[in-house]
């Protein structure tokens, strides 16, 4: 008789009138795992209730029924109980079960002989009965966890707990095909070359193994999938009863079941907070949208207001200084509107592209001779081999027309700005470079994001709407490549897109 982690003595109480049965009783029981106290009435038994692990009361005593004793033993919740009597009552085995009592003997010619085995059964009865209830109260501090971390520990201290292991840990699968220990007690298990494949076994599988000293659980969810496995592990070779096993199973599937329903939150807190910075990110899209609407209207406004209040007294320069002014408003107006068009024919999946053969030499200097005006406070550095690349004429503009804009936002008048495009790898490949501010690692993670701005962007009030890089990645990814950054605070950063070669 023995627990996992090392044996112990069972506690015995034996309640019974009769000294020569005492007598008997005791010699029986010598040389085992049985530390035997006595009662003969009682009175005297429930006075020796403390550190008794299990009863063997007599039905008759001198001084109450053995049904009363048990009520007693019941009402303090002492310690399992298995009724013994001379009578083969049928009545008094179903009053004593009803009682509280685990089993009932009748004292006949075999009684003493298998008095270890009757013990031994009481014993198990009893053990399962107390781990059951553990299970319960160890399955509600599992599911009460607030935090994956906190979980896990609870998980395999309480199967630890549980099963009275000398080690435990929890197995789960990585993305990358492996299996890793998320949370373990302080003997710890490591993942040797006989367990990790017993552990990929038991997760396809999703049945429990059970070795000499190891037995591995799956955490199944209710679609099957198993989210981890249990990895319980014993100094004492097959130390695992059917009970075991089945008390693990249960605590498992417990286990399972708080997982998912963490997991369920953390995805229900992940959306709330993605949310939370969609609706916020809208609002500021709203904000900065409606300012960079009312400052060119505001001067188209203003100029025109101008000019039919005072066309008679104005002269010729000013006329036409304030047309030019009006017409450039007008170009920034539509600049914006346009690109306000594209985002929502992005969100709603109907953007259309004409792919052709495009020497993008060509469309680079293009574009650079289009924007003299913007650039002219810059030293613009053209690195363009003749390429043939596969794209949409009109995004491809639009692509370096945004990435040159954001360098000039980006960086002071007289930096350099330069433009890069090499073909390695058979893929055509194209570098815009400033010398501005530069971007932080978290800020590089989200430059792409809708209505996004740097701080920098911000705190220096400088125009834009969050959406133009977004676009640049939506336009590249549908000419059939792909856009990052790569940026260090202070030293500028570089937007590096590509595209499909032309063969």
């Amino acid at each position: 008789m023995s627990t996992r982690g090392g044996r112990r003595k069972i506690h015995l109480l034996v309640v019974e009138d009769d000294a020569d049965q005492r007598l008997l009783i005791e010699r029986r029981l010598e040389g085992t795992d049985i530390k035997v106290r006595m009662a003969a009435t009682g009175e005297e038994a429930l006075r020796s209730l403390d550190g008794i692990d299990l009863i063997l009361l007599d039905y008759r005593l001198p001084d109450m029924t053995g049904l009363d004793t048990l009520r007693g033993i019941r009402e303090v919740d002492g310690p399992s109980v298995v009724m013994v009597t001379g009578m083969g009552s049928e009545s008094i085995a179903v009053e004593a079960m009803r009682g509280g009592a685990i089993d009932y003997v009748v004292k006949d010619a075999a009684y003493l002989r298998s008095l270890p085995e009757i013990i031994e059964r009481g014993w198990r009865q009893h053990d399962l009965a107390r781990r059951a209830g553990r299970l319960q109260k160890l399955a509600l501090v599992v599911g009460e966890a607030e935090d994956r971390e906190s979980m896990l520990s609870e998980i395999v201290n309480g199967a630890s707990e549980l099963l009275g292991a000398d080690a435990c840990a929890l197995a789960v699968p990585e993305d990358s095909g492996g299996v890793s220990v998320a949370a373990a007690t302080s003997g710890g298990i490591e993942m040797s070359r006989e367990l990790t494949p017993l552990v990929h076994q038991v997760l396809e599988s999703r049945t429990i193994e059970l070795l000499d000293r190891h037995l591995l659980v799956p955490l199944t969810k209710r679609d099957d999938e198993s989210v981890g496995v249990l990895i319980v592990a014993s100094h004492d070779a097959g130390s695992y009863s059917a009970e075991d096993v089945e008390l693990a199973r249960t605590f498992a599937s417990f286990g399972a079941v708080a997982l998912r329903k963490l997991r369920r939150q953390e995805l229900e807190q992940a959306l709330i907070d993605e949310l939370q910075r969609t609706l916020q990110l809208r609002r500021d899209f709203i904000n900065s949208v409606s300012h960079e609407l009312r400052t060119p209207l505001a001067c188209i406004s203003g100029f025109s207001t101008t000019l039919l209040s005072y066309w008679g007294r104005l002269d010729t320069e000013t006329v036409f200084s304030s047309i030019e002014k009006i017409s450039h408003h007008a170009l920034d107006l539509g600049k914006l509107v346009d690109a306000l068009l594209d985002f929502g024919a992005v969100e709603q999946g109907r953007f259309q592209t004409e792919i052709e053969p495009v020497d993008l030499q060509t469309e680079l200097q293009g574009v650079v001779e289009d924007l003299q005006p913007l650039l002219a406070e810059r030293q613009v550095k053209l690195e363009v081999p003749p390429l043939q690349v596969l794209a949409d004429r009109g995004l491809l503009k639009r692509v370096l027309i945004n990435l040159l804009s954001n360098a000039v936002k980006a960086s002071d008048a007289g930096s350099s700005i330069t433009v890069r495009a090499s073909a390695p790898d058979g893929v055509a490949e194209v570098e815009v470079r400033d010398e501005g501010v530069g971007l932080t690692a978290e800020e590089a993670t989200r430059v792409f994001d809708p209505f996004w701005r740097s701080r920098s962007s911000v705190k220096a009030a400088k125009r834009g709407t969050g959406i133009g890089l977004t676009l640049v990645r939506e336009y590249v990814r549908t000419m059939g490549g792909r856009v990052e950054v790569r940026s260090t605070p202070g030293k500028g950063s570089s937007f590096v897109f590509t595209l499909p070669m032309s063969r």
